[in-house]
């Protein structure tokens, strides 16, 4: 089975803080002609938590507009509680993409966590994936609680960002043994050829708005079996992170969107999840460095 590959894109702004729409199109389109399969809007790398409602509505129309049927378009319902997602779910139900993704809220009640998770899959009218990455939110699941989720038939599958190799096996193993269809994703960037030699069926990771094209050619050499090619590529795609996040993660969200400006991609490094100040000079020389080094691996 051809591996998935999903880009969990940046959201271009301007520098007045609305949707850089131009660069968004840049984007879709470069990641698109790079063979991508899809895009999921509105993650962690999105910036969901720093936009209005209007903004994010706005956000999945113009996406969905440019999209159109070329690739598949996965949205976030992600929220500070349960009602909110679903509510994003409400809001966003009337726009033709493909799936919603939904992430727990952070501990700040004692709501069951399965129990939201299928309260989301018997309100929707398409399928989900599940976020899983505790990291973000600090909850975690058992292997019986994720068993009970993959058992719905709206779970389409989980984005995997726990960084948990031991988690990944089990999934694996258990989704053959009780025949699940849940489609399982990597998320986490260095972890991607290992995932997909061992069976994982994609991967959804935020470096795709820069990186399409690694993340395309290394699910292309694992789908060949040439896995030597898969882990040269891999440490290429570690290069490309450090050189552009810094290896002390000081520039994820601008670092990123510096990048893709300087690619002539969108119109500025802005971002509403980090302070600009952290994109340093020594931050922009070391970026225009990974773009310089990496330039045939890039595009």
């Amino acid at each position: 089975m051809k591996k998935i590959v999903i880009s969990a894109t940046v959201t271009p702004l301007l520098e007045d803080g609305s949707l850089d729409k131009a660069g968004l199109k840049k984007i879709f389109d470069r990641n698109i002609a790079h063979g991508v399969d899809g895009f999921f809007i509105l993650g962690s790398m999105g910036e969901w938590g720093s936009f209005s409602d209007d903004f994010k509505e706005e956000f999945v129309s113009e996406s969905c507009k440019i999209i159109g049927k070329r690739a598949r378009l996965l949205v976030g319902i992600n929220a500070t509680s349960l009602p909110l997602s679903l509510e994003n779910m409400k809001r966003y139900c009337k726009y033709d993409f493909d799936s919603y993704v939904f992430m727990l809220p952070g501990r700040t009640s004692a709501l069951d966590p399965v129990k939201s998770i299928l309260s989301v899959l018997d309100a929707a009218d398409r399928p989900v994936y599940y976020y899983h990455c505790p990291p973000n939110n600090g909850i975690d699941l058992s292997l019986a609680q994720f068993a009970e989720i993959m058992a719905h038939p709206k779970l389409a599958g989980i984005k995997n960002s726990s960084g948990n190799m031991w988690l990944r096996r089990e999934l694996l193993k258990m989704r053959a043994e009780r025949g699940f269809k849940t489609l399982l994703l990597e998320g986490q960037e260095w972890a991607v050829d290992e995932a997909l030699i061992v069976g994982n069926d994609g991967m959804v990771c935020g470096m795709g708005a820069l990186a399409s094209k690694v993340m395309v050619d290394l699910a292309k050499a694992v789908d060949a079996g040439n896995f030597t090619e898969a882990v040269r590529l891999q440490n290429i795609f570690i290069d490309v992170f450090h050189g552009v996040y810094g290896i002390d993660l000081a520039n994820v969200w601008n670092g990123q969107k510096y990048a893709l400006m300087k690619l002539g991609l969108c119109s500025s490094a802005y971002t509403v999840a980090q302070e600009m100040s952290t994109l340093t000079d020594a931050a922009r020389a070391r970026i225009e460095k990974a773009l310089a080094d990496l330039k045939e691996e890039l595009d």
